[in-house]
């Protein structure tokens, strides 16, 4: 049995008794490994160790029951889900949902509300409802909860950018049956929206309903694996720019080893001190928006010391004391699920792809030693051609998903 084959049994173990007192270490002797392998096993395929994972789930229940069961106490419900206090329970239930549980239930008590009615203009609300009438405002939240519950490797990405881009999230009643629902993203000055649906049978009468918004892009985002030419299919007849097919990819191994220390090259964390060496190698980037955001914030972010740092810690490599490229993190979470969005490496012209390589790998221990599951959707195509000539796939990155994304 390998250890994906594993994992998924040891999932299935905290399914059905993991709202108990479920230990880890029950966990990890159904499963027949020790408890550091094992939680170090499970957190590089899931993204969650062990017990972030039981708790997850506790809390997840805990959501269900504080909607259905109206008149059910909280501290009722706390016991029922494994906590031995109101307050212990409070403390979760807040930190995964960023409400306490009386606040939870009284926000969702009511019936479900139109998105249109106070998020667009009047003009706007009227075309809502005229091109989807039955589609409501779905707590993320829950939505969140649905992605992470039905496959994180899939989905684990969509679930992080749903709550890193506080984006609305559009639904019929039945989209945890159906699966299918609309995020759209609010920072974008035009309407960029992810649809999430089992497969293509019904994706051309949503996309056109959905053209009715103008949308800048539309990610398009499948229960299972889709092939291109059925994408395009759908699109026939419909005006667009471009369809873009992006591998979705994540690491389940475990840390790179490292070539030995080479004479030549150091790399380490960049701080205040390599200021000066940070700015020498902006001017010499060729990349004119990269020179005029100093480094897309990067100079900004030395002023920030070591030990208050943990979301944004660039490594950087140096030949002979200049430095020649460096690393930024994505280190991005959701409800204890815990995702490194893509490493990315800007380096001055003519260095050599083992020095980007060295790096790249460094920085992705780095992640991982802290617990986040390694994600690429980058790493491909031109722009690894021109950082280190080496795909996530070379690296032993597993495809877990394959988005389309169509620009308009």
């Amino acid at each position: 049995m390998d250890n994906k084959e594993i994992v998924k049994k040891a999932v299935k173990y905290i399914e059905k008794y993991g709202n108990n007192k479920t230990t880890m270490e029950e966990v990890a002797k159904n499963a027949g490994f020790s408890i550091d392998y094992f939680n170090r096993m499970f957190r590089n395929h899931t993204g969650f160790n062990v017990m972030e994972y039981i708790r997850f789930r506790r809390l997840n229940k805990a959501a269900g029951m504080l909607r259905k069961n109206l008149a059910m106490d909280i501290l009722s419900i706390a016991l029922e889900c494994g906590w031995e206090s109101h307050e212990g329970f409070t403390r979760a239930f807040k930190e995964q949902y960023g409400r306490t549980p009386s606040e939870f239930r009284e926000t969702m008590k009511d019936k479900p509300f139109i998105w249109a009615d106070y998020e667009l203009n009047a003009t706007a609300v009227g075309e809502f409802r005229r091109v989807l009438p039955q589609f409501y405002e779905v707590n993320a939240d829950e939505v969140i909860d649905w992605l992470l519950d039905k496959d994180t490797s899939r989905f684990g990405y969509t679930a992080v950018s749903i709550e890193i881009n506080g984006s609305k999230i559009l639904a019929d009643s039945d989209f945890r049956e159906t699966g299918c629902f609309v995020a759209v993203d609010n920072f974008c000055e035009e309407p960029y929206l992810y649809l999430v649906m089992k497969d293509t049978t019904d994706l051309r009468e949503y996309v056109e309903k959905l053209m009715h918004f103008s949308p800048g892009n539309l990610r398009c985002i499948f229960h299972t694996n889709v092939a291109r030419e059925a994408v395009e299919t759908v699109f026939e007849g419909i005006t667009y720019k471009s369809i873009r097919e992006i591998p979705e990819t994540m690491y389940f191994g475990e840390p790179f080893i490292l070539p030995k220390k080479s004479e030549k090259y150091t790399v380490r964390l960049l701080e205040e001190k390599d200021t000066d060496a940070v700015q020498q190698f902006i001017s010499r980037h060729p990349d004119p928006i990269h020179r005029k955001s100093g480094g897309f914030g990067l100079l900004n972010m030395l002023k920030v010391p070591l030990e208050h740092r943990f979301l944004d810690q660039p490594f950087g490599i140096f030949d002979d004391g200049t430095l020649i490229a460096y690393s930024r993190d994505g280190l991005q979470s959701t409800h204890g699920f815990q995702l490194n969005n893509c490493i990315s490496t800007p380096n001055l012209p003519g260095v050599p792809d083992e020095a980007i390589r060295y790096l790249y790998m460094t920085a992705a221990n780095a992640a991982m030693d802290k617990g986040y599951i390694l994600f690429e959707d980058s790493q491909f195509g031109e722009y690894a051609k021109t950082h280190g000539n080496f795909t996530a796939y070379d690296l032993g990155f597993e495809q877990v998903n394959t988005v389309f994304d169509i620009g308009f």
